[in-house]
């Protein structure tokens, strides 16, 4: 996943072709929202463990039983904004601040999958892996999705974006030390309040391992969505 990002964002600064307009770029960005969120439903309603970068706020369900996931989810990724401003300070552009409403229509979408779909979870394990490809599937497409257009990403990986520009860090360093973090900190909060670990199981490490591989697949494949009428090409991922 992390290489995916690196590249997608290398790409998008380097490139000069055009894009479509504002509207129909946010428009792509709320959809991959959309599908990012079914995506993370279907890999955590798989019971096999949820991706790094939600795994604390899977765990905060566990501890603070009355707390939906996607309040966690908004709560943890509104921090994540707060980080930026404190990173960049004057440098925040108040356009970013955006990332919010997108953050609550994810947080939002994803209780609502997991209240959908919860009846439909599988209980042996070879269909819970049915569930789990499936959201590795959903959430490379939603990643591709929002990355695409150039416009939002979500506040977890902004903050590793600005922290990785403001100080002129690898960004595939500074994401994987921010998911180590995210997996550790979930799994002491998991052992400290509940005596045992929640949400990191062979899941996990599946959906690190191949969702960066099919967002590019996506990316590549979606980019006519980028395309602009009367000239230009696809836009590149």
């Amino acid at each position: 996943m992390l290489l995916v990002l690196k590249n997608i964002f290398y790409i998008m600064e380097e490139s000069a072709m055009p894009k479509p307009g504002l509207p129909r770029r946010y428009l792509i960005f709320l959809g991959g929202v959309i599908f990012t969120a079914l995506g993370v439903a279907l890999i955590t309603l798989a019971g096999m463990g949820t991706s790094a970068v939600s795994s604390l706020s899977y765990v905060l369900t566990f501890v603070f039983p009355g707390i939906s996931f996607g309040t966690f989810t908004f709560i943890v990724n509104a921090s994540m904004v707060v980080g930026q401003i404190l990173v960049l300070r004057r440098e925040f552009k108040p356009l970013q601040l955006l990332q919010l409403p997108a953050t609550f229509l994810f947080s939002v979408s994803l209780d609502l999958w997991m209240y959908l779909l919860g009846a439909l979870t599988p209980q042996s394990y070879p269909g819970r892996w049915v569930f789990l490809l499936l959201g590795c599937i959903c959430l490379g497409i939603g990643v591709a999705l929002e990355v695409l257009p150039d416009v939002l990403i979500l506040p977890c990986e902004g903050f590793v974006n600005v922290v990785s520009r403001k100080y002129r860090w690898d960004f595939g360093l500074v994401k994987t030390i921010y998911d180590v973090a995210m997996v550790v900190s979930a799994a002491i909060v998991s052992l400290a309040c509940t005596g045992q670990i929640h949400g990191l199981r062979e899941g996990t490490l599946v959906t690190a391992l191949i969702v960066g591989v099919i967002s590019r697949f996506c990316c590549k494949h979606l980019a006519f969505l980028m395309s602009v009428r009367g000239g230009g090409q696809p836009h590149p991922c």
